[in-house]
Parts: C-alpha cells; sequence; structure tokens
C-alpha cells in the first residue's frame, strides 16, 4: 500500500470506543435494575413476613444452626447433618407441611412437635426470631 492509501484508512478506535461504553453502560443498568428487584423482593417479604432479615444471621448463629445446615450468607454455618438451606424456600414442603412462611416458623422452632420422628431438635426461638430467620431464608438464600 501506499503511504497516501493508509492515511485514508478509518480508524476503528472510535468505533472500538463507542462500543466499549454501550457495553458499560448497559452492564451498569442492568445491575441497578437487578438490585433494585432484589431490594423490592426482600421488602416485600419483610412486609409480609414480619420479620427483619438483619437480625437472622446473628440469631441463627447464636442458636447453631450453622452445625447441621449449610447456610449461604451465614458464616460458618457448613452444615452437613440437614440440608442445604439454599433455596429452602422454592421446596414444596418443610418438615411434613406444605411450604408456607407460618410452617417455616413453626418448623424452625418447634419441629419435634410438627414430626416427632424428625432429627431437628426443637430450638424454642421466640416467636420474632422465627420470623426474622423465616424472612432471611425467603428473602435471601
Amino acid at each position: 500500500m501506499s503511504r497516501q492509501a493508509v492515511r485514508r484508512m478509518p480508524s476503528a478506535l472510535p468505533w472500538v470506543a463507542g462500543v466499549s461504553a454501550a457495553v458499560a453502560i448497559i452492564s451498569v443498568v442492568c445491575t441497578v435494575v437487578l438490585i433494585r428487584g432484589d431490594n423490592l423482593r426482600e421488602t416485600t417479604i419483610v412486609q409480609a413476613i414480619g420479620g427483619d432479615p438483619g437480625r437472622a444471621v446473628p440469631a441463627m448463629i447464636r442458636n447453631g444452626c450453622g452445625g447441621c445446615h449449610e447456610i449461604p450468607g451465614v458464616p460458618g454455618a457448613h452444615g452437613t447433618v440437614g440440608p442445604s438451606l439454599q433455596g429452602v424456600v422454592d421446596r414444596g414442603y418443610i418438615g411434613v407441611s406444605r411450604a408456607t412462611p407460618d410452617a417455616m416458623m413453626r418448623w424452625i422452632s418447634r419441629a419435634r412437635d410438627v414430626d416427632p420422628k424428625t432429627a431437628m431438635p426443637n430450638t424454642n426461638l421466640s416467636p420474632q426470631e422465627a420470623r426474622d430467620i423465616t424472612a432471611y431464608l425467603y428473602a435471601r438464600t
């Protein structure tokens, strides 16, 4: 090619920069939409259940839940005796009951009253602790 032909070739740099900027903007917008959607979902769940997911992690640590269960977001909760609580709300049953927030609260505080043959102990959580943990499991796992 001659020097003159090389000078006339358009630069791809502006096009690449424009596409890169568009991809970055789309990524940021998608992230914001996902975060807002998660926040709205959690707010709706918290209002319906009456629990505070922020109080749940200390309650689960204090009550030793992670000794038997793997619980996402709970430090040290890597137990393998009981089932993982990842996605627990997507299951059809909690213990022997249809999966509902009320069934979850009953199960996590008084499992042996629900099913005397279960390995899950009665934890005797306060009603508020049961609400907090249920809100956490519904909103964050």
